[in-house]
């Protein structure tokens, strides 16, 4: 090897030792820092790591970063030594300095100068702080790269190499090991194929045994008087058989028991490999506890940071995608979340805000939390900035916090350096489902938030549900579908000129998941075949129409390649078990695409040109209002019936056959309170289910209503189209 090409080896091994001893270094200075662990252990941590990195620096010639180690070295041992203990000032420092040393790291990885550096400015603030240096710095040289670097390592070529012992470490490329990983997948598929074709083995021996039988009886009608070479032919013909039969059981036997060990051998190789790319959750967490300890120092907040389940384990590129995420959920929850210490004191919490990240296996899937015991979220605040962008308010809960994933959605009043851009959670829903994840959100006033991330532990191996659509196959991840069904006709209601299919989930959009990949999609008739996935993705469900379901298979994920790295609705593709090749769907683009398309052409043509419509009552004292109802539900496809009051409408529902009733609640005479419990307690209308609409908005009022026996409670001020036909679609 020449020089230019170990002094390049040498600086990328370097580049990384640099990372793990920050990452060495921010840990234990933040356990010191909060009081957790031994204090003289981790000084003397603190300072071996700071030791080893002066080392190591001074073996490429890297003499900035040396000069800065020695000037650590000089910090912690004074107070390992009791001569001078760690204030916040040298807390403050040493963060600092490790923050310079990792961005020295980036900048050598670049190939970069560091004269400009961060830690060429803080080389003043050092020698002040480590006086044990007498004022002076070993001197600096900044550049690249060095020139002619001392070289540690022996070039006798009769140097034995050390013995490696149990423990011990290798560094792999990535690119290397993802290789290794590909081919893998690729013999093991190639050992199931193999499989396959035991059954046509397992044909041919039948097939053997029955000409045998068959010959057998053939043999009984030669004649004793035949020629003596017919007699011998038929013999020979006979031995050929038999032959040919028991060497085809014999190989078959011995294929079979190769084939189960190829099997076991390829498994156990796959597995091995899998192995090797997985990494304990807290490779994720890195630099979570960091920055959470910096953006309360920044607002006067305290908290306390903590970490369960760091030691469970996920694909390495699950946890690489999933660093952004995190930090923007933890950044929100310290900014958002968290009080100030006098809003804490005057709630009666604890001063210090708690704020936990933890992760659980669940089967073939990891699941995250990000909880904290924070504000909550403020619903008139979502609702407020849902009415200034225009965005659709719902009635449940669930739907109303979804709006905090809408792109740009924002509840800040002011921009900060944290937030109130608008940027943030819309991109941890992206990039969660990007990883066929799920984004799950909980909230309580007052108590806290919980963010709860549901990720495959790996994206190179998927479960997956493979169907086919004009004439394709497709595959769909299974974390990421509720359920399959067959689709029937009667099921399938007309709102809005859209068509929603009535399941136990809700009234579901459904769409032809040819038309949403842009092919050509068959009209069926009524009663006529065809399936249903139902999928979950981000805040969004949806029924995707397909022709057939082909099962379920686990595939080994490859990219496009270079000249298709990005195609629409499309995740990546796979080599199915009998040599077919399947498009892996992205469930969230697809949802994405499907909900802000117009609507689709009906999957569905009536055999007969007769439609019942159902009808409705709506009840309101306000002209305005009720002849506003009227024409969003004729819209929708409703037969509508209209009363002034409550009175009024009793007497319709008596008269005539209702299926739903809409009504406002403060009406003279009869309101919607006492027409909606006079309707529960009616042996023969009780079972019509009632929406109330009012401006009636507390939770006192709503409370009411559920107890009277609404079915749904719409406020007027946050009343939508949208929601009414919803809310009816769902009833009905």
């Amino acid at each position: 090897m020449n020089k230019a090409v170990l002094i390049e080896s040498l600086m990328s091994t370097f580049v990384e030792e640099v990372a793990d001893h920050v990452r060495s270094f921010n840990r234990d200075l933040l356990s010191l820092e909060s009081g957790h662990g031994d204090p003289a252990g981790l000084l003397q941590s603190l300072f071996r790591t700071a030791h080893n990195l002066k080392g190591a620096s001074r073996a490429v010639d890297v003499g900035l970063v040396e000069s800065a180690c020695h000037a650590l070295e000089d910090i912690l041992a004074r107070a390992r030594d009791g001569e001078q203990p760690l204030d916040a000032g040298a807390f403050e420092i040493l963060f600092s300095t490790a923050d310079a040393i990792q961005d020295a790291g980036a900048r050598l990885k670049e190939k970069q100068s560091l004269a400009a550096s961060p830690l060429a400015a803080l080389t003043s603030r050092l020698v002040a702080t480590a006086p044990g240096a007498g004022g002076k710095l070993v001197p600096a040289t900044p550049a690249v790269a060095p020139s002619a670097p001392p070289l540690p390592i022996a070039t006798a070529p009769e140097q034995a190499m050390p013995e490696r012992r149990e423990g011990d470490s290798l560094r792999v490329s990535a690119n290397k090991l993802d290789t290794v990983l590909a081919r893998s997948g690729e013999l093991l598929l190639a050992v199931r194929q193999t499989e396959r074709r035991r059954d046509e083995w397992t044909t041919l021996e039948e097939a053997a045994s029955g000409l045998a039988i068959s010959f057998r009886r053939l043999q009984t009608l030669v004649s004793p008087d035949a020629a003596t070479e017919t007699r011998d032919a038929v013999q020979q013909v006979g031995a050929g058989i038999d032959n040919l039969k028991d060497g085809l059981e014999r190989v078959g036997a011995e294929a079979a028991t190769g084939g189960r060990e190829l099997m076991r051998t390829a498994g156990d190789l796959d597995s091995g490999v899998r192995s090797l790319r997985m990494v304990p959750f807290a490779e994720a967490a890195q630099g979570l506890e960091r920055m959470a300890r910096d953006l309360a120092l920044a607002a006067g907040k305290e908290i306390v940071f903590k970490l369960v389940g760091h030691e469970v384990e996920l694909d390495r590129a699950v946890a690489e995608r999933l660093k952004d995420p995190l930090l923007h959920l933890v950044r929100n929850a310290v900014d958002h979340g968290i009080e100030t210490p006098p809003e804490r004191a005057a709630a009666g919490k604890p001063l210090p805000g708690v704020i936990t990240v933890s992760a659980a296996l669940k089967g073939a899937q990891v699941e995250i939390a990000i909880t904290d015991d924070g504000r909550g979220l403020d619903r008139e605040r979502i609702r407020e900035a849902a009415r200034a962008r225009g965005l659709p308010e719902s009635a449940e809960d669930r739907d109303l916090l979804a709006l905090v994933f809408h792109p740009g959605f924002s509840t800040a009043r002011a921009l900060t350096a944290v937030s109130g851009r608008g940027v943030g959670l819309d991109v941890v829903k992206t990039q969660v489902n990007a990883l066929h994840g799920t984004v799950g959100l909980e909230s309580v006033a007052g108590a806290g938030t919980t963010f709860t991330l549901t990720v495959p532990l790996t994206v190179t191996l998927i479960r997956a549900l493979l169907v086919e659509s004009a004439g394709r196959t497709f595959a769909m991840a299974t974390t990421q579908v509720m359920a399959v069904r067959r689709l029937f006709s009667e099921e399938v209601r007309n709102v809005g000129g859209r068509e929603m299919l009535a399941a136990i989930h809700g009234l579901l959009p459904l769409v032809s998941l040819a038309e949403a990949l842009g092919l050509p999609a068959p009209r069926r008739d009524r009663g006529q075949g065809g399936f249903v996935v139902l999928v979950e993705a981000g805040t969004s469900r949806l029924a995707f129409v397909v022709d057939e379901l082909l099962g379920e298979q686990d595939l080994v994920v490859t990219g496009l390649g270079r000249r298709l790295r990005r195609v629409p609705n499309v995740a990546g593709c796979a080599l199915m078990e009998d040599g077919g090749i399947a498009l892996i769907l992205s469930a969230a683009e697809l949802a994405e695409s499907a909900i802000h398309a117009p609507a689709q052409r009906l999957l569905i043509t009536a055999a007969a040109p007769e439609v019942i419509r159902s009808r409705l009552l709506v009840a309101d004292d306000s002209v305005t209002t009720r002849t506003l109802e009227k024409a969003i539900l004729e819209e929708a496809g409703y037969e509508v019936r209209l009363a002034a009051d409550g009175h009024q409408a009793w007497r319709i529902l008596e008269e005539e056959q209702i299926d739903l009733v809409v009504a406002d609640v403060e009406m003279p005479g009869m309101d919607g309170f006492t027409l909606t419990e006079t309707l529960r307690h009616s042996t023969a209308l009780r079972r019509i289910p009632v929406v109330l609409v009012t401006s009636l908005s507390t939770d006192k009022d709503r409370a009411r209503g559920m107890e009277a026996g609404a079915d749904a409670y719409l406020v007027k001020s946050g009343f939508d189209r949208s929601g009414l036909l919803e809310a009816v679609g769902q009833l009905l």
